[in-house]
């Protein structure tokens, strides 16, 4: 069901993104390892819960695998930014804090809209300037006689 994002009840709602915050703390103070989703997601789900709605903090099957899966599109998000590492063993994840990281995916993801913007706007101000060219072309047309001899 939506909720109305101008409602009080979205306005006190909790943000999810204190459970990227929360990942990469757990990452950062557990530097000399790595850590599958399930293993971080376990971990948080027993220190800081609260970065779980409170409908995914039920002990089931469904509702673990979906925290599982919320806290792996997070780290798939920092590793895309190059905020910690991930490497795969024997088929499995493993993710570890990366220190210093460089972000420059994040950085392509800003400069990159950017660039199209600005060639979107000189495509614009061609367009306008062929479309003024025209018109005086055919305005020209317009003006010369039939038989005028142009060459």
């Amino acid at each position: 069901m939506p909720v109305d994002v101008e409602s009080d009840r979205w306005a006190r709602s909790s943000r999810v993104d204190t459970l990227e915050v929360e990942i990469e703390r757990f990452l950062r103070a557990r530097s000399e390892m790595a850590y599958t989703p399930a293993e971080i997601t376990e971990s948080l789900v027993e220190t800081t819960p609260e970065v779980f709605p409170d409908a995914l903090l039920a002990e089931d099957d469904a509702v673990s695998a979906s925290r599982i899966v919320l806290v792996a599109c997070r780290l798939e998000k920092l590793a895309w930014h190059e905020r910690l590492k991930v490497h795969s063993l024997d088929g499995t994840l493993y993710y570890t804090d990366c220190e210093g990281g460089q972000f420059p995916v994040a950085e392509v993801e800003r400069n990159i809209p950017q660039r199209f913007i600005a060639v979107e706007q000189r495509i614009e101000e061609l367009d306008t300037e062929l479309d003024r060219l025209l018109h005086a072309l055919q305005a020209l047309d317009e003006e010369l006689p039939d038989n005028a001899d142009l060459q």
